[in-house]
């Protein structure tokens, strides 16, 4: 089994987001750690919990330090959090009826969601924060 190791390249430069960022590295990692131990279903079911309860604190912090920051594409990226919320409700509800595949579906969506998301969207606000603080 291979673990996501946090790297340079998923840092934002922004202490409280890395940190919030850094913690769905380790929601994987202690899911995939309890998968092997033979755990699933206390795997699935504290992944599940945890993946929800952060995805409630984490997106709304992130779209309030956009805001602060006066980040002009915030719709757009409010609207990708909207996607992916819907989404996962969706193939939890999909998991919850008995589907299997749907929890493949969140947890290749959570990983897409880690390197796409925070490599490439999220580093959006934080390029215009730096540029907007080198101007000052």
């Amino acid at each position: 089994m291979i673990l996501i190791e946090w790297n340079k390249e998923l840092e934002l430069g922004i202490p409280e987001i890395d940190k919030q960022h850094k913690k769905l590295v380790d929601m994987l990692n202690n899911f995939y750690t309890e998968l092997e131990e033979g755990h699933k279903r206390e795997a699935v079911e504290e992944f599940l919990k945890e993946l929800e309860e952060y995805l409630a604190y984490h997106l709304d912090f992130e779209e309030k330090f956009m805001e602060e920051i006066g980040f002009p594409e915030l719709d757009n990226h409010k609207k990708t959090h909207e996607m992916f919320k819907k989404l996962y409700a969706e193939e939890k509800e999909r998991y919850m009826q008995g589907d299997e595949k749907a929890l493949r579906e969140i947890i290749a969506f959570a990983f897409s969601w880690l390197f796409s998301h925070i490599m490439k969207t999220d580093r959006k606000y934080a390029k215009y924060i730096q540029e907007k603080e080198n101007t000052q």
